[in-house]
């Protein structure tokens, strides 16, 4: 039998445990300490700092230690989210940029890292100490997440553990968790009747609260709130403000202070939780080394946090009026995350529930990974992870998926020297950075020897006896009425039927999920409080809008704005074809589902075509940049067939590969370079394009009909810029297309204007442009002033040049002109 990790990934601190002889149990890390600092930095010479070191390290080189990357997991840059939270980031933190894929990157080190990689590298190191401190490995884990997580940063945590070389069984919200910990806690289990709990979780970056219902052998979630930014990490940046003041307001980040006081910030507030006064001294300070000493006041603090207490106040009480329970049907208050030992967060708690209800048994600190490492207890069946494999419910003692052979064991996993990224053993070389990793190994944990309860071996390295087979410690729980421990995957005694006080939690939905329709609306496909995984249901009230030549995308989003699809978070999209064919209101069926991690699936049929399945892209990529890469798309799909018979091999080969770019991008796929720089570059190198086929056009219609009218050294420089336009083109040279346009679109704009629109009239007139009669006149004007340049007679020039004018006025607008080519993009669903 496999163990499986339970891991609470902290904002500010991580924890990991499993269950040991039936309960779960803490495992230490590598310095003995029950918590990790989610923390990585580099030190002096590229090694990594995992961390207290990291902390410790930021005292130096504050730039480079990374931290509360929890609040970026999962978003794109242009989110808001992301934006205030940068806001409350210390000046001197490391850089964070905007990725090539519109998501966001933090520097570490010398390379820049998606918080997935981040996160994937602090959940490596979590495992090797974990795996150090059991003496058993660790490949599969189930991982926390706050409640108001949105599905995008569930999948982000997944692929950062997937990263870390765990097979991910179960992504458990972190109030769920802390009510299994309450459930199998002493002195808080034994609950024989169903009891109404308040999980109150505020953490260093996230604060959740959850009304759930507990019971023998269930546990179901009844309602959720929260805030994803709002934490002790917002309470440090307060007091880090107050500690400014106190100094004068200036900037301290050029003097390498503002780490400094952040940290002074950090002390202060936890040391205002135990005591009324702290005192605060920051050495050196200013370029000169000086001192400060001060003191930080209990009030001044519970001042500064007036409004969040505020807003976590008005949380609590939405969460309780949408679950329709009142203060007083709430038996017990679970209290999680280290920022709920501030006294003021707690005083607010005991006057709205009562102090007697309000728990102080179980450790905010650890009550998460407590909970996670029960969830694995009571786990009994895998999902296959591959997104095109429905098989479901697979046992735990199966390696890999009975139905496609995906493996359901993490993959052994090195750290990149350079970047540190975790890459799979014996990869060539690292995906981030391409160091050489061909000489990599991974470690094997040194197994610790387990004693055979039936025949008595003590050297047993496994989960089952190497003599008599006989099951060790599996993974199961603790019966509190008996006392045996249980194979993993039950929740009632195998002995005696007792009930172990908790049950795999019933989840529901923090937020209404659903899709957006053309006019930007969201209809819902889940109302926020659905439980899930859910069955399939049916959408029948849509239909795609025909005749827009374009292709149907389909867009879902998790959040509360309905009028405004796209203030919500994105969950993921998928795009159906061209719609060429479609002509009026189409009937669009959608099949929709949530799954156990709440991953949407969906299924679709326009019209009476079979039904197809819908693999939502999760990419970061925003649906505005998706609309104008496809627009894009379009209208270079137009250019080309428009001059499909001028374009040369050159030109086509470049516009077909900056259409691929784009149709990925339309399609919600990611590419490998800057989406601004890409936008901006395929619009350059269009209207480049355009521009050089119609200088080269004007040139040859100059060079053709001037002749007479212009003189030969002018006409002998048209031809010249002609061709090394056309030359420019063959070659597909950007630069020496935009000289060459530039000379020939110079020297037309230099003909008189007269003799240029004369010109072109007549060339209109000989490519059968205009109707019969007009045509008829134009090009009898053309013979009578060829007639009069070969006679000299200036006069009659200047009177068919008049009258070629006038004729040109007579023909606006009677011929066909090839338009702008028309940005079709792709539509939406719409409302029946």
């Amino acid at each position: 039998m496999h163990r499986t990790l339970g891991i609470d990934l902290g904002t500010t601190n991580s924890v990991t445990a499993w269950m040991y002889n039936g309960e779960p149990v803490v495992l230490p890390n590598r310095h003995g300490d029950q918590a990790t600092p989610s923390a990585l930095g580099i030190g002096s010479r590229g090694a990594l700092l995992v961390g207290h070191e990291a902390l410790n390290w930021r005292k130096g080189d504050p730039g480079s230690v990374i931290t509360e990357v929890k609040r970026l997991i999962g978003r794109r840059w242009d989110d808001e989210l992301v934006q205030q939270a940068l806001k409350t980031r210390p000046q001197d933190a490391p850089p964070v940029r905007a990725s090539a894929d519109g998501s966001v990157e933090i520097r570490l080190g010398e390379h820049y890292l998606s918080p997935v990689q981040v996160s994937a590298i602090l959940l490596r190191r979590l495992k090797e100490d974990a795996e150090s401190a059991a003496g058993a490995p660790f490949r599969r884990a189930v991982i926390t997440v706050p409640a108001y997580f949105a599905e995008p940063q569930i999948d982000a945590v997944r692929e950062a553990g997937r990263l870390a070389g765990f097979h991910v069984a179960q992504i458990l919200t972190e109030p769920t968790a802390a009510a299994h910990a309450f459930g199998v806690r002493s002195g808080e289990n034994g609950t024989r009747d169903h009891a109404t709990v308040l999980v109150f979780d505020l953490g260093g970056g996230t604060f959740d609260v959850s009304l759930l219902t507990i019971g023998p052998g269930y546990c179901g979630v009844d309602n959720l709130g929260g805030d994803n930014l709002l934490g002790g990490a917002d309470f440090d940046a307060l007091l880090d403000g107050h500690l400014r003041e106190q100094l004068g307001g200036r900037d301290h980040s050029a003097d390498g202070d503002a780490s400094r006081i952040r940290a002074a910030a950090e002390r202060a507030k936890v040391e205002l939780s135990a005591r009324d006064v702290s005192e605060v001294t920051l050495a050196p300070l200013g370029r000169q080394g000086g001192s400060w000493s001060g003191e930080v006041r209990r009030p001044v603090l519970e001042k500064l946090l007036t409004e969040h207490l505020r807003r976590m106040r008005v949380t609590v009480e939405s969460v309780l009026k949408e679950g329709q329970a009142l203060p007083e049907d709430v038996q017990r208050v679970l209290l999680v995350g280290g920022s709920t030992h501030i006294p003021a967060v707690r005083r607010d708690l005991e006057d709205l529930f009562g102090e007697d209800t309000v728990s102080h048994t179980v450790d905010p600190m650890t009550a998460v990974a407590h909970g996670a490492a029960v969830e694995a207890g009571l786990l009994s069946t895998l999902d296959c992870p591959a997104e095109a494999c429905t098989v479901e419910g697979i046992p735990l003692t199966e390696d890999a998926c009975p139905g496609c052979a995906t493996p359901l064991l993490g993959t052994a996993t090195v750290d990149c020297p350079a970047c540190h990224v975790p890459a799979p053993e014996l990869t060539a070389a690292c995906p981030v950075c391409t160091t050489d990793l061909s000489g990599l190994r991974a470690a094997v944990p040194a197994p610790t020897r387990r004693e055979c309860p039936e025949c008595g071996r003590v050297d047993n390295p496994a989960t089952a006896c190497l003599d008599c087979d006989a099951p060790l410690d599996a993974g199961g729980l603790k019966c509190p009425g008996c006392g045996m421990v249980n194979a993993v995957g039950l929740s009632n005694c195998s002995n005696c039927g007792g009930d172990f006080g908790t049950a795999l939690a019933e989840q529901v939905t923090a937020q209404h999920i659903g899709i957006e329709l053309d006019d930007g609306t969201v209809e819902v496909l889940f109302p926020g409080g659905t439980l899930y995984p859910t069955e399939w249901h049916r959408v029948d009230d849509l239909v795609v809008r025909g005749g827009s030549e374009g292709s149907v995308r389909f867009q879902v989003w998790e959040g509360p704005h309905l009028r405004s699809a796209q203030r919500n978070e994105f969950c993921g999209g998928f795009v159906h074809g061209r719609t060429d064919s479609l002509r009026g209101d189409v009937p669009l069926t959608l099949q929709v589902r949530l799954d156990g991690d709440r991953t949407v699936e969906l299924q679709y049929r326009i019209g009476s075509d079979d039904w197809r399945g819908a693999r939502l892209r999760r990419s970061p990529v925003s649906a505005a940049i998706g609309r104008k890469a496809a627009e894009l798309h379009a209208r270079y799909a137009e250019f080309l067939a428009a001059w499909s018979q001028e374009v040369t091999h050159a030109e086509r080969d470049a516009l077909t590969e900056v259409m691929g770019d784009l149709e990925a991008l339309g399609k919600g796929e990611t590419v490998g370079r800057s989406l601004d720089g890409l936008l901006d570059s395929a619009r350059d190198i269009l209207e480049l394009c355009t521009k050089a086929r119609n200088a080269a056009a004007q040139a040859t219609v100059a060079t053709r009909g001037g002749r007479g009218l212009l003189p030969p050294p002018l006409l002998e420089e048209l031809r010249q810029a002609r061709e090394a336009v056309m030359d420019a083109r063959r070659a597909m040279d950007v630069e020496a297309m935009r000289a060459a346009t530039e000379r020939s679109e110079e020297l037309w704009t230099t003909l008189d204007p007269t003799v240029r629109r004369s010109i072109l009239t007549i060339r209109l007139a000989e490519q059968d442009s205009y109707p019969a009669p007009l045509r008829k006149e134009v090009l009898a004007a053309r013979d009578a002033l060829r007639d009069a340049v070969a006679r000299g007679d200036q006069a009659a020039q200047d009177t068919q040049l008049v009258r070629l004018g006038r004729l040109a006025e007579q023909g606006r607008g009677q011929f066909a002109e090839v338009s702008n080519p028309s940005a079709a993009g792709s539509v939406l669903p719409s409302k029946r």
